[in-house]
């Protein structure tokens, strides 16, 4: 046993350029599973308030439980093992992100204080795996000792705005501390630059993953939305097909534009940065649509719907103008399917054409329908561009 204790116990070593293996395992899978319960937790937030006070409580709370996904996700990428002391730290991670997302709901009010803590357990956690990594991995400390450094401030931070009353200050202190968080790497990428030089092996499938669980608010939202409906009728059946459209449209545009091409550069290069940086707001505009379709389908006038269609259009504009940004993040296809500078202005107008439709006082069925129109305007475009490809009829392209 003690014989064999390095197999089991692993150090953690720097995947090389050499590592391509790109098969997401069943633990990170399972890991994920806690995340669909923060996100549904934070969608049902925003749809109970949806107003500008939601809204600014959406965003507090939806980038630190991106940023500790997105913390473990880069670990994984450059030092993931397979033993015992992986899913050890692993499983202290499920452990903090389940406070998390028992306290995310009033992450800003009630339960703030326990949401604060949580997030610094979680996010101690995996700067004590880069630590680890930097301390057996001495190449890797230019890296890791900034990153140990930098977000040992901000845990600190959030540790100490936890037992301050919910005040300014408090808020201020946690805002200062993401900043903090999303800085620091950029303090590191002529260092990443040398020291990680592999190209993405997992990330495309790993924030593809993130893409679904988000996407599946959607289906969540309409579901439940019909669920709470008391008495069915024309509209309310319209509405439920056009929600479901709205979903599988955005599926459709990510998977079929983004989704399947690897990021440009390697580790530290700022195109693969962008492309981490440009999924936050990405994913929190689909969360947005996914909160507000359980509102869309049971509303018939009211000061709320005003907020809806802002809310939904809003999150609709600010999806197609992340993938419209994320269009330049990619590798080159060859043959080229959609010219970027055509596929990110057709984006680019669609997200100003979702942004008009509120302004104009289009009825929710009205703004279902546009969107889903909007979706097929993309759709169309793609598939035409696809079946005049050399990429038609291949099996190991999709």
């Amino acid at each position: 046993m003690i014989k064999n204790f390095r197999r089991w116990w692993m150090r953690p070593a720097l995947h090389g350029p050499d590592d391509t293996a790109k098969r997401v395992t069943w633990l990170e899978l399972f890991y994920d599973l806690v995340f669909v319960v923060v996100i549904s937790r934070l969608a049902h937030h925003l749809g109970l308030h949806p107003d500008v006070g939601g809204i600014v409580s959406f965003v507090l709370l939806f980038v630190p439980v991106w940023w500790v996904w997105v913390s473990g996700t880069y670990y994984n990428e450059r030092f993931e093992t397979f033993d015992l002391s992986f899913r050890f730290f692993v499983f202290l991670q499920m452990l903090a992100v389940a406070a998390i997302a028992a306290t995310a709901e009033e992450g800003t009010g009630r339960t703030a204080s326990a949401f604060a803590l949580s997030y610094a357990a979680a996010r101690l956690i995996v700067t004590l795996m880069w630590w680890r990594a930097g301390r057996h991995n001495p190449g890797v400390r230019p890296v890791t000792n900034v990153y140990v450094a930098g977000f040992s401030v901000s845990i600190a931070l959030w540790a100490i705005s936890a037992f301050l009353p919910a005040s300014p200050l408090a808020t201020g202190l946690r805002v200062l501390a993401l900043l903090i968080e999303v800085a620091v790497p950029f303090l590191t990428l002529a260092a990443q630059r040398r020291v990680f030089t592999g190209t993405a092996r997992k990330l495309p499938e790993r924030f593809g993953l993130f893409v679904i669980i988000v996407l599946g608010e959607n289906l969540v939202g309409v579901t439940n939305g019909l669920a709470d409906v008391r008495a069915f009728s024309f509209v309310t059946l319209l509405r439920f097909v056009l929600g479901l459209l709205v979903g599988f449209g955005l599926w459709w545009v990510y998977f079929d534009n983004i989704g399947r091409r690897e990021p440009a550069g390697t580790g530290g290069s700022l195109r693969l940065t962008a492309w981490v940086y440009l999924h936050l707001p990405l994913v929190m505009g689909i969360t947005a649509i996914g909160a507000m379709l359980a509102h869309v389908i049971g509303l018939h006038g009211g000061a709320v719907e005003a907020s809806v269609r802002w809310i939904l259009a809003g999150g609709f504009a600010l999806s197609y103008l992340c993938m419209a940004a994320l269009t330049w993040t990619l590798e080159p296809e060859e043959p080229e399917l959609i010219a970027p500078t055509l596929s990110s202005a057709l984006r680019i107008g669609t997200a100003l054409i979702a942004l008009l439709l509120p302004l104009l006082g289009v009825p929710l069925t009205g703004l279902l329908a546009a969107l889903v129109a909007l979706h097929l305007v993309s759709m169309g475009v793609g598939v035409r561009a696809w079946f005049a490809s050399d990429h038609a009829g291949r099996t190991d392209v999709h």
